[in-house]
């Protein structure tokens, strides 16, 4: 079945059905003009700020498509004309395993045993995120000849919610039991990141641009002691 998704709502299984955006931004857009039903379509459209029975002009569906075009909605084929790159994706990271899923089920929510944190969504502060983009704009205006967002400080204090949850570790993973630490299966933990100029060794010049603190997409914790 096809269908129209954000990367949070997609199976890590189910990568292989999605299609690439400049094909999926033209059957989307097709899709508007012939206001045929879509699995999703109703609450992407709820997220640009328009409803479903809406008809919407040219202006506004190529306002509309500009999610499709930078994927962060996707669209879902049985057989899709090009399949993504998940490689070339980073919101591929954080599609959760319907496998792993069910790891943690057949040890019941209540189970306990060693584990790794593994990032499994990600969510930006839009209203602190938004004052800082303004004023990052206004600062901007001083260098002449630069287009706004074409600089890592132009997106300087923005902030985003990143979520682990404590997931059971993999086959391959098994000889690092015994020094994991213990936690609950399916337990959560929040962390507040900041996009600063700080330092950094792999940079030639010391420092960059990047997400503080910085978190791994899986990370070990080990015993105390």
């Amino acid at each position: 079945m096809e269908r129209l998704s954000r990367w949070s709502g997609i199976w890590k299984e189910e990568l292989d059905r999605v299609e690439d955006p400049f094909f999926a931004t033209s059957y989307i857009r097709n899709n508007l003009q012939g206001r045929c039903d879509l699995c999703g379509l109703g609450e992407f459209l709820k997220d640009c700020g328009f409803f479903q029975a809406e008809k919407l002009t040219r202006d506004q569906i190529s306002m509309v498509l500009r999610p499709i075009e930078r994927g962060e909605w996707l669209l879902l084929r049985d057989e899709p004309l090009r399949p993504i790159d998940p490689e070339h994706y980073g919101g591929a990271r954080f599609c959760k395993s319907r496998i792993e899923l069910q790891q943690v089920a057949a040890l019941g929510l209540s189970g306990t045993g060693p584990g790794k944190w593994k990032i499994v969504n990600i969510k930006f502060n839009k209203l602190a995120s938004g004052a800082a983009f303004l004023a990052n704009f206004l600062t901007s205006r001083a260098d002449e000849g630069r287009v706004f967002l074409s600089s890592g400080k132009d997106f300087a204090n923005t902030t985003r919610t990143v979520t682990q949850r404590w997931v059971p570790l993999a086959v391959g993973e098994r000889e690092f039991s015994r020094s994991s630490a213990i936690h609950e299966y399916g337990t959560e933990r929040m962390t507040q990141q900041y996009y600063v100029e700080a330092e950094d060794h792999w940079d030639i010049s010391g420092a960059s641009w990047h997400w503080r603190p910085v978190l791994a997409n899986e990370i070990y914790e080990f015993k105390e002691g």
